[in-house]
């Protein structure tokens, strides 16, 4: 036992070996809370003799899974890791579903509606029915409501004209999708909570349930946790309520209290001890915090010493706040003699609509960065392409992907046309697909006049469908890998000519990313061939009496890998998985995406009412909360700065999170002046080598501007600056 207890603190080892079936461990910002919870599931494991199979486990995205897994496989070996249910709460559902779903009626190889899926249904129903409704504001609301578990029957009608317009748009979603075979994203959980409920005895196995990001669940999620441990009771949370910060997606705080009382005896455990930041950094996001007077007490320790204060800067305006933030990556990354590189600073918004200066300023001083949160490789065009083609070859009736490829590339199906198709499948309670087959082999009537080039266009396309349909439904033998089906793809669609036609100016990227494409089904080919292995990480355990329908590795390939793309929730790019190889950059992030990393220095730039809290935030306390999440993202150096006049020439007032009485005493209004000294503390805090006593002598000698003095203090212009900004 010794090897899983190693390198845990007093409090990680209560959480680790805990006797309490029901534990709430309370984590705050660097204290080690996925080591924990890790070396808590090994423990389970090698210590309790709890079978991986019988255990599940549900993480907020594939990237921490996928960290999880690795980290098991290191401490109890033997491929245990890979027997644990294990996966966000959407993978997770959909392998029960996979298997078990036929007792609600759940077809076997139901697609999954992704974002954009929703979003075109949602936006055709409008349009149709001549409704009022913004079309993104009823996604958002259609998804509150199923995470809510209120469906479109218990909406029902109301009397005002609005709210019968967005119950008859619920209802034709749901019947949309129905059509389709699809599920979106609530639909996986809610359809394996109805699943559980009605047949319990499919979760009779489990022994143990783990949940990470607690405070990030919302009320479906958390009946789910406790459908999943409805027989042993045993449920291990790790949270913190001082970083739920997701009230816009459903998150719900209040389920910590939930589970204290659906779990009578809940142990609760705090860390305390952080292991990321510098003492004054904890010092001033704890003052943050703290100004919500109805939280629990909760301390935060840090392991480092105090290192520098950080920095809340005033700047005259955006523009110049930015140049600033320039200059202070520039005069840090000298003054450190390159212990610091781009890839240690981040640049957290609250929203992305203010980092058009940032991003000005980065690029005109030649300093690389990136935007996490661009478009991400799954949603880029040609990738997407090639993906609905799959989806329709996969699943014919999915009306969305089919609308997405009619006409691309070209086939002379103009958009009267395809709007026609799609109103008369609508009209007849119909799927594109059947209607458009029937059109071409002549088996019934439509009221859409075709042309010439139009009719031999979609016979083409019907034509690739089938042919692929045969690929994947033939003999075992002769059934076409993923891998297979995009080369026929590829070849049928002359997509090489067709990308450099429409895309001459960036087709080598584009053709790249095709290739990558290809890369990953031939990954997803090569696990098939390992049979066992691939199956381990899709099969859930046989339990006795409850037949379990069984995944075929070759039929079953593609809808897996559809799948396994739709609930991704980041591009598995090589960059991922070999992040010293990168070109360095600096990162820019909003603070949402920014959860759970960690960066050396950051800058959080607009600090004033109307952007940090957010002009439209229902719950100041979660702004709050997102600013500590923010603030406690950095290691060693933190910058807060606030323009006296924003992007668009507006006068600001810094937030209120920052003006509170003493606050000031925590922070200092310059960047920190980097002496020797103060750069072998930074390298402590960083563990990393002390650059030599003569490069940083050098570095302070040579650097035209070694302190922060150029911009006065006060926000006004440098005396020298031209101020007609």
């Amino acid at each position: 036992m010794d090897n899983l207890l190693d390198g845990l603190n007093r409090a990680q080892r209560l959480a680790v070996t805990s006797p309490s079936l029901a534990l709430q461990v309370l984590a705050p910002p660097g204290s080690g809370k996925t080591k924990t919870l890790t070396a808590r599931v090994s423990y389970l494991i090698a210590e309790r003799g709890l079978k991986p199979w019988n255990i599940i486990v549900c993480t907020f995205t594939v990237k921490a899974a996928r960290e999880m897994k690795e980290r098991i496989k290191d401490l109890v070996g033997d491929g245990l890791e890979k027997k644990l249910i294990l996966g966000t709460f959407h993978s997770v559902a959909r392998r029960f579903l996979v298997s078990y779903g036929n007792l609600i009626g759940i077809d076997k190889n139901f697609g999954i509606a992704d974002t954009s899926d929703s979003r075109a249904i949602i936006t055709r129903i409008i349009k149709r029915q001549g409704f009022s409704i913004e079309p993104g504001s009823a996604g958002a609301r259609l998804s509150s409501l199923k995470a809510k578990s209120i469906s479109a029957e218990q909406y029902g009608v109301t009397r005002k004209a609005a709210e019968q317009e967005f119950s008859i748009v619920y209802a034709e979603y749901e019947e949309a999708l129905r059509t389709s075979n699809l599920l979106d994203y609530d639909d996986l959980l809610l359809r394996c909570a109805l699943l559980l409920r009605q047949h319990p005895e499919c979760v009779s196995n489990i022994e143990a349930v783990l949940i990470d990001e607690f405070q990030d669940t919302n009320i479906v999620q958390f009946e789910l946790m406790c459908l999943f441990s409805q027989f042993k009771k045993n449920a291990t949370i790790v949270g913190d309520p001082d970083q739920s910060i997701y009230g816009w997606r459903n998150a719900e705080i209040k389920n910590l209290e939930r589970m204290e009382k659906r779990f009578p005896g809940t142990d609760v455990i705090h860390l305390e001890e952080n292991y990321r930041s510098a003492g004054a950094i904890l010092q001033s996001a704890q003052q943050i915090i703290e100004q919500d007077e109805s939280r629990p007490a909760k301390a935060l320790k840090p392991t480092f010493g105090i290192g520098d204060r950080p920095v809340l800067r005033k700047l005259p305006t955006a523009d110049a706040e930015a140049k600033w933030l320039v200059s202070e990556i520039r005069r840090t990354q000298a003054l450190s003699a390159e212990l610091l590189k781009p890839n240690d600073f981040a640049i957290l918004l609250r929203s992305a609509a203010v980092s058009r200066h940032i991003e000005s300023a980065l690029g005109n001083s030649g300093i690389p960065y990136r935007m996490v949160g661009g478009t991400k490789f799954f949603d880029r065009i040609e990738v997407k392409m090639v993906l609905d083609y799959l989806r329709v070859i996969n699943q014919p009736d999915h009306n969305d992907a089919l609308l997405r490829i009619i006409n691309v590339p070209t086939r002379g199906v103009g958009d009267v046309t395809i709007k026609g198709l799609i109103d008369e499948a609508e009209r007849k309670g119909s799927t594109l697909w059947t209607i458009v087959l029937n059109i071409v082999q002549g088996k019934a009537r439509s009221d859409i006049k075709l042309s010439a080039q139009g009719l031999k266009g979609l016979t083409d396309l019907v034509n690739l469908v089938l042919t692929g349909r045969k690929k994947i439904t033939g003999t075992e033998d002769q059934q076409a890998s993923p891998f297979e089906l995009v080369e026929y793809l590829i070849k049928k669609l002359e997509l090489s000519e067709f990308l450099q036609k429409k895309y001459p100016d960036d087709y080598e990227t584009r053709w790249a990313n095709i290739e990558e494409l290809k890369a990953q089904t031939a990954d997803l080919t090569a696990a098939m061939a390992r049979g066992e292995e691939f199956l381990e990480e899709e099969v859930l355990p046989d339990i006795e009496g409850l037949e379990q329908r069984l995944i075929n590795p070759n039929e079953d390939a593609l809808t897996l890998f559809l799948a396994n793309i739709a609930l991704s929730s980041e591009a598995q790019r090589k960059e991922d998985e070999n992040p010293d190889e990168l070109q360095q950059h600096v990162t820019i992030s909003t603070i949402h995406a920014a959860k759970g990393l960690e960066w050396p220095v950051v800058f959080i730039p607009a600090c004033y009412e109307g952007s940090i809290p957010h002009s439209r935030a229902d719950d100041i306390d979660e702004e709050r909360r997102l600013l500590y999440v923010g603030m406690t993202r950095a290691q060693a150096l933190l910058y807060l700065s606030c323009p006296n006049k924003n992007s668009q020439s507006g006068e600001t007032t810094m937030s209120h999170f920052l003006t509170q009485r003493g606050i000031e005493a925590f922070f200092e209004t310059q960047g920190p002046k980097l002496y020797d000294d103060a750069v072998v503390e930074l390298a402590r805090t960083l563990r990393r080598d002390k650059p030599a006593l003569k490069l940083l002598i050098e570095a302070r000698s040579t650097y035209e501007t070694p302190e922060d003095t150029h911009w006065p203090i006060d926000g006004t212009f440098p005396k020298s600056e031209n101020t007609r900004w």
